[in-house]
């Protein structure tokens, strides 16, 4: 199990690793990343209940209640999902075309299940596609972020605080790893949704072996203070999972910190740097632009009827692309 809330398998096709999500008695699946209606139902809804009011609010509760049924009787979680590692970006490691190109055949082998490739900031020029979120990204960092009077500021406490920042990987000791996990999960899950996925310490550690990157920020007595997971494919890193210490005090700026480490070594690696979705106010005063995610579904193979409810959610879900970037960057 890599996810509490979530029951995944994966199989491994042509050198392409393909995650097979399903629902036992035990473990539904509850998680965003893996469940489309989950997405499109309470996802939605708690999203909705923080950024609107009166009868905006009320109409789109609606429409998600009506949606999610929807969504669960045609089958829409039926699916496999091809380079998803469980995190809430993917990168391909400059093999998005592979992937894609690789649908036909994983549609011959899963004949009942779509096919689903995440995480495109490029909109395909064919293809059913759903826009889904609005994620941040930091092109040029020399630029867009190390100039930046808020980036000057990150830096300047970064020294401050007087923190040590390590970098970990599948060796990483089980008290740390517990540590960290505990970050993510007040931070992720207590305080924002139960919805987003609850990694277990064997789902991590999977991760590391994959070859991303675990850095934490410690004080002088090794207590862990700050986290983050961090995945670079050569071209992009990303920041999937962050934690930090909501107990100590705002004025410590340990997200800034964080993040600012995190920007310092997309710098150095010259990276783009994806800082994912939420925080726009944070993420514009850091150079960093809007783009919307998208989905490209493969559902031709499928009945009819299933196809049907993936082409009405989808015209619907574009008819909303332009307000679901304008909320996401107010």
């Amino acid at each position: 199990m890599q996810l509490r809330n979530a029951c995944v398998r994966f199989e491994t096709v042509e050198g392409l690793d393909i995650a097979i999500p399903e629902t036992g008695p035990q473990t539904p699946n509850s998680c965003w990343q893996t469940s489309l209606c989950t997405l499109l139902g309470p996802v939605t809804r708690e999203e909705a209940r923080r950024a609107l009011t009166g009868m905006d609010l009320w109409g789109v509760l609606v429409l998600s209640h009506v949606t999610e049924a929807f969504a669960r009787l045609f089958q829409v979680d039926k699916a496999v999902w091809p380079g998803h590692h469980l995190l809430s970006t993917n990168l391909y490691g400059g093999r998005v075309d592979e992937v894609i190109a690789a649908a036909p055949g994983l549609a011959r082998r899963y004949p009942d299940r779509a096919v689903i490739v995440r995480s495109l900031t490029q909109r395909p020029a064919t293809g059913l596609v759903w826009p889904t979120r609005v994620v941040w990204i930091i092109d040029d960092l020399a630029k867009a972020w190390a100039n930046r009077r808020d980036s000057r500021r990150d830096l300047r406490l970064l020294a401050d605080i007087n923190l040590t920042a390590q970098r970990f990987g599948a060796d990483i000791d089980d008290a740390r790893l517990t540590r960290c996990l505990a970050l993510y999960r007040a931070l992720y899950i207590d305080a924002y949704s139960a919805f987003n996925p609850d990694y277990t310490p064997a789902g991590i550690r999977a991760l590391l072996t994959l070859g991303l990157e675990l850095w934490t920020l410690e004080d002088d007595g090794g207590a862990i203070l700050a986290f983050c997971l961090a995945q670079d494919d050569g071209e992009t890193l990303i920041l999937p999972l962050v934690g930090y210490d909501r107990s100590r005090p705002k004025d410590d700026g340990l997200y800034r910190a964080l993040m600012a480490h995190m920007a310092q070594q997309a710098l150095v690696r010259n990276r783009q740097l994806n800082l994912s979705a939420g925080a726009p106010h944070f993420k514009r005063n850091r150079g960093a632009t809007p783009w919307m995610e998208y989905l490209l579904i493969f559902d031709s193979h499928l009945p009819v009827w299933r196809r049907m409810a993936y082409r009405l959610i989808g015209a619907m879900l574009r008819r909303f692309e332009a307000r679901l970037m304008t909320a996401a960057t107010l």
